[in-house]
């Protein structure tokens, strides 16, 4: 069986999404700059491929048949999704593009304030950031670096580690001021993350036990719950890596100077045919030397 058999050519469908939404095909026509009559002349064409009507006809104006709004629905996300596809291919036009798959909170925390360096250290890398969430596959994707948070790297890529993460409580300078000792976070209000390694880790690592209930706001993103510690909402249980920048300008106080290890850290992926571009490999070298500096 030929794959594809029932799609029809992608101007009929173009046509079809104006006219639908417009309810005319005049309208659909000045739109895409066509004739009405050839607009009228590919709708009934694309109905014989469909095999049933697509549209009522009255006069000037069309109005869709039940069929013809289910089909509309399928062809407007089809043809957002070819817009958005070819979209994204222009960082791949751009000579010394470097698409960089990462977290999130990693991104905006660790690489983020760290750009400038590195355009300075590879001045014709331009890099490209995506933090989708998307699980990393060098097989199927165009992507040249990926930064992952895992117990251990992948087989099968070249690796790095730039940095272990390392866990203490940090809160805005005014309430960090009010902790004196690990217990007096158990009256505090407490900021959550998903790590699997939590609150209750770090305080019986101390040989402080909680008894009750924890209070406070419950985050999904490691980014915000620094975010609302910043903002003085409670006391976050925060990566120091991803907090170093807000550490050092201020923003956010280490109260205590226990840390506990979680475990895990952040991996720089890549593979060997990727890191034969010059521009990759320069960010590539970059990253080494900047989990160098952090103890990575």
């Amino acid at each position: 069986m030929v794959k594809f058999r029932h799609i029809p050519p992608t101007q009929f469908l173009k046509g079809f999404e104006a006219a639908s939404r417009l309810e005319s095909f005049s309208r659909a026509a000045e739109e895409l700059g066509l004739t009405q009559s050839a607009i009228s002349h590919q709708m009934r064409l694309l109905e014989g491929h469909i095999g049933q009507p697509l549209f009522m006809r009255f006069g000037r104006e069309v109005r869709l048949t039940d069929a013809g709004r289910d089909y509309q629905r399928t062809v407007r996300r089809c043809l957002e999704m070819m817009e958005e596809g070819y979209r994204r291919l222009e960082p791949y036009r751009k000579p010394g593009s470097v698409v960089i798959y990462g977290p999130r909170d990693f991104s905006r925390r660790w690489l983020l304030p760290r750009l400038p360096a590195l355009l300075a250290a590879v001045p014709a890398c331009e890099p490209w950031l995506d933090t989708s969430g998307a699980s990393v596959d060098f097989q199927t994707m165009e992507l040249d670096l990926a930064i992952v948070y895992a117990d251990a790297p992948p087989e099968g890529c070249e690796s790095l580690l730039i940095a272990r993460d390392h866990l203490s409580p940090v809160a805005a300078r005014d309430l960090a001021g009010m902790l004196r000792n690990p217990a007096d976070l158990l009256g505090a209000s407490l900021i959550h993350d998903e790590r699997p390694v939590g609150w209750a880790d770090w305080l019986r690592s101390l040989g402080v036990e909680q008894n009750g209930t924890w209070h406070g706001s419950n985050f999904s993103d490691s980014d915000l719950a620094l975010a609302a510690a910043e903002l003085g909402q409670g006391v976050a249980l925060g990566s120091l890596t991803l907090a170093a920048t807000a550490i050092a300008s201020g923003t956010l106080v280490q109260p205590y100077e226990h840390v506990l290890d979680a475990g895990r850290g952040w991996y720089a992926l890549s593979t060997q045919d990727r890191l034969r571009d010059v521009d990759v490999l320069g960010t590539w070298q970059w990253l080494r030397e900047q989990a160098s500096d952090c103890g990575g």
